[in-house]
């Protein structure tokens, strides 16, 4: 029997899908190689910093411990320590067990960082320190998994077309990709939610066509609770998972018990843990909880605090903090879900009817698990975009493949409704086209002068400018005996890029002078102090005026400006005797640099080499 020759549609049809899928890897390259290489500059985020000194000292075989040091955790701690051991016992004051971050993102870096040990010493010439690369590089192949397994979930809910343009936009998605330069876990999160929600889609449409669910909720749960251990602000989403749940499955009572099992087992552990070093299984991410319900105290002001002791909820201005929050949230929506032209319609596609059941139930668990995300954030805060475009507390970018995807299901009914020739395919994909237009263009439009920009820079000023020069903190960091402990405003940075301890800038200067004693008495005396452009180059009225933040920091804050008053360098050396009197630390030491005068470095005694003049 002959074999039927294939139709000429057949092959035109494998041959665009050919070329498209081929399309599509090129851009993934090149887009991998912008984020990667020309447009990373290291990571850009305090707490991305905090879990990339966990996963080294993961990989150095210490466990989760960390060289940042919080005045406040280190307190609840050495509480602990205390009530175990007796009044008489004390706690270290260079490394103790980190119990802020949850534990999965630090384990998952550990192991990139574990296989190249040898790039953790930062090279003479070196701009961007090799393990940012290597953490970074982690997280843009956890964004790359998350945008496939995206592809294969909406196709199964609509079709490969709208599976195929959602990847795509995914793809396309500046907010994503700076997220994978944060150390942040996001991306992470973004995987292991992409994981869930596949589950959860099966148990749903086994549930509309009458058949067992359990397998697929048993999954779902042990997905929510890795996504706990990513950060346990998703727990909220767990919440509204357990109301859907409660809400649409027959056997709801099973299920709920195999759900609040699963992520209570997974979770609990990590649970027992921060109660071993705490005595409380939220370990310092208490005092988290606090600054969110603590009206109008910071979590930063909490953290540096020595002195705050467990308890005493302040609600001052908790309903305005609220308030704030959630407007925030609503106004800049669209650019919290990445600036995906599709993603928004998902509240539309509420309105409409779906042919297939399970297609108009599943939108409903996305919905429920996105209003319990808003309400975490709401409580524990999410800074505007123009603040923070990649905030640790953003959940709702956790959203943005499964949104996007009913969006473009919405529009294409839509656009099926308009009387135009559809027969025509440039036509009959109009829609698509224009969602990518719109959501990409912003991006491309800028990608051309940006590469130009970029490509002009010396790689020695591809930094996180003016906070974050790795050279600049190594070489500070190197000043000092490797068992003294560096005191800073951006003490994450000093630890990592400096790999030393460093203790966060505590309240006031009393505290300082108490855990300063306590320091020489282990023999890890806080022996300096680094202050970054943050505080130093912020406005007059956050260190002038009394009850600011940094008012008793005022000294060294206002101390380079002081300095570059005088005239000559007779001038200079009065000056720094009159204003070094009654200093903590007196004796400051410039680093040269193409930069200028970055960061202002004082130590309690004399460096074997003194600083060469202000005048440099």
């Amino acid at each position: 029997m002959a074999t039927p020759e294939p139709s000429a549609a057949t092959l035109e049809l494998d041959a665009g899908m050919m070329v498209r899928r081929a399309l599509f890897l090129i851009l993934l390259i090149g887009l991998t190689f912008y984020y990667l290489g020309l447009d990373f500059k290291g990571l850009s985020t305090p707490k991305g910093m905090e879990q990339a000194v966990v996963s080294r000292e993961i990989a150095k075989g210490n466990g989760y411990y960390t060289s940042v040091i919080k005045p406040l955790a280190w307190k609840q701690i050495e509480k602990r320590v205390k009530d175990i051991k007796g009044p008489g016992a004390q706690l270290e004051l260079d490394r103790i067990p980190d119990t802020y971050h949850a534990p999965l993102n630090p384990l998952v870096n550990s192991l990139a960082l574990g296989l190249a040990r040898e790039s953790w010493t930062l090279g003479e010439k070196q701009a961007v320190y090799t393990p940012d690369i290597l953490i970074a590089g982690m997280s843009m192949v956890l964004l790359l998994a998350s945008i496939g397994i995206t592809y294969l979930l909406i196709s199964r809910i609509f079709d490969a077309r709208i599976g195929g343009v959602t990847a795509l936009l995914l793809l396309l998605c500046e907010l994503l990709w700076k997220f994978s330069q944060t150390g942040l876990p996001q991306m992470l999160m973004l995987f292991l939610f992409c994981f869930g929600t596949f589950f959860l889609y099966k148990a749903v449409e086994n549930e509309a066509q009458g058949r067992g669910s359990v397998l697929w909720i048993c999954l779902t749960g042990g997905f929510f609770g890795l996504l706990a251990l990513a950060h346990w602000l998703t727990l909220w989403m767990f919440f509204g998972l357990l109301v859907f749940v409660a809400a649409y499955f027959t056997r709801r009572l099973v299920l709920l018990a195999l759900l609040l099992t699963i992520v209570g087992l997974i979770t609990g552990i990590w649970g027992y843990l921060n109660y071993q070093s705490t005595g409380n299984p939220l370990g310092a991410g208490l005092y988290a909880f606090y600054a969110g319900l603590g009206g109008s105290t910071s979590e930063d002001s909490l953290f540096r605090d020595l002195e705050q002791t467990v308890g005493g909820l302040n609600f001052q201005g908790f309903l305005r903090k609220i308030v704030g929050n959630s407007l925030a949230q609503i106004t800049e929506l669209y650019g919290y879900l990445g600036g995906v032209a599709a993603a928004p319609l998902f509240f539309l596609s509420l309105l409409h009817p779906f042919r297939r059941k399970e297609i108009g139930d599943f939108r409903w668990a996305i919905l429920a698990m996105w209003l319990f995300a808003v309400l975490g954030m709401t409580l524990y805060g999410i800074k505007p975009l123009k603040d923070s475009s990649t905030h640790e507390n953003n959940l709702h970018l956790l959203f943005i493949p499964l949104m996007t995807g009913y969006g473009l299901a919405f529009l294409s009914v839509l656009w099926n409704r308009l009387n135009l020739p559809l027969q025509i395919p440039s036509i009959r994909n109009g829609h698509f086209v224009l969602a990518i237009l719109v959501s990409a263009s912003p991006f491309l439009l800028n990608l051309g002068p940006r590469v130009m920009d970029l490509s002009r820079i010396d790689k020695e000023f591809k930094v996180q400018y003016p906070n974050y020069v790795p050279r600049l903190i190594k070489e500070y960091a190197d000043l000092l005996p490797a068992n003294e402990i560096i005191v800073s405003d951006i003490p994450w940075a000093v630890s990592w890029y400096g790999q030393r301890s460093s203790f966060w800038l505590p309240k006031d200067q009393g505290q300082l002078s108490r855990l300063m004693a306590l320091g020489k008495d282990k023999g890890t005396p806080l022996s300096a102090l680094l202050l970054s452009p943050s505080i130093l180059w912020g406005p007059m009225n956050h260190v002038s005026q009394p009850r600011t933040e940094f008012f008793d920091w005022r000294q060294y804050i206002l101390f380079y400006p002081a300095i570059g008053l005088a005239k000559n360098d007779r001038e200079i050396a009065s000056l720094q005797e009159i204003l070094t009197g009654d200093m903590l630390m007196k004796n400051y030491r410039d680093v040269g640099s193409p930069f200028g005068r970055l960061y202002l470095f004082m130590t309690e005694n004399k460096l074997a080499r003194t600083s060469e003049s202000a005048a440099n």
